[in-house]
């Protein structure tokens, strides 16, 4: 389903920047876009970025990067733009302690609240009302030293669940694992003050994605809920937000 992202009548540009929508519920809504935008693309989405935005930009060694950065980031503001019924430039934003970007103070009445991931060309975004929101995509892709990486980051439950799975079926559901912990560590808001090994969720790839357990000082279970899905071919996500 395409997506217009401005006001009005939609240009060639707003066409070809190729957002579309990935998953709506009453909860939480879920746009997909590509970030390959055309070169003309990329151009007019660049006018769209703060001064910050556009010195971050600068500084990434390789274009292609600077780019994703670019299509990424003002994708962003028309969407926002979009919900608070203003124009892409206007929209401000502020980060937590924990650098988690938010709506500035003087969107506040809006009550919207947003996460943003990205991985190879396809950024996901998840919009909320009044709800804390998390979201995390990941390319598919081989993961040879998923033993490893779950040993370090992932709870004793989950590395022994990752471990008893056939070689063939642990890099899917490592990145199915990943991308669960991930959403509900930006939902929550922590970052990686959050110790990954601190909750756990389920890492079936089939299965529902689920937070079955949450240590105590971070929150509690019933507090959130969790969604996996496939928001494009070749790529995994799940998002998490608060009930």
């Amino acid at each position: 389903m395409a997506a217009d992202l401005g006001h009005g009548t939609a240009t060639e540009s707003d066409r070809n920047s190729r957002a579309f929508g990935v998953l709506k519920t009453p909860v939480v809504d879920i746009v997909g876009v590509r970030l390959d935008a055309p070169a003309e693309v990329s151009a007019a989405l660049w006018q769209l970025l703060s001064r910050d935005e556009r010195e971050r930009a600068e500084k990434f060694r390789y274009a292609e990067h600077r780019q994703y950065y670019i299509v990424a980031h003002a994708s962003l503001r028309r969407l926002l733009a979009e919900r608070l019924r203003i124009a892409p430039g206007a929209v401000e934003f502020v980060e937590t302690k924990f650098g988690k970007p938010r709506l500035a103070p003087v969107h506040r009445s809006a009550d919207v609240e947003f996460n943003l991931s990205h991985s190879g060309i396809l950024a996901l975004y998840a919009f909320t009302s009044g709800r804390a929101v998390g979201i995390d995509v990941e390319l598919l892709r081989e993961i040879p030293d998923a033993d490893d990486l779950a040993e370090r980051f992932f709870s004793r439950r989950e590395t022994a669940l990752l471990r008893a799975l056939p070689l063939d079926r642990r890099s899917l559901a490592f990145l199915a694992c990943w991308t669960r912990k991930e959403a509900f560590i930006k939902a929550v808001g922590l970052g990686f003050s959050c110790p990954l090994d601190a909750f756990d969720v389920t890492i079936d790839p089939s299965a529902p994605a689920l937070i079955t357990r949450i240590e105590e000082r971070i929150d509690r279970v019933a507090n959130w809920a969790m969604q996996a899905f496939t928001p494009y071919p070749g790529y995994i996500a799940a998002v998490a937000y608060r009930q």
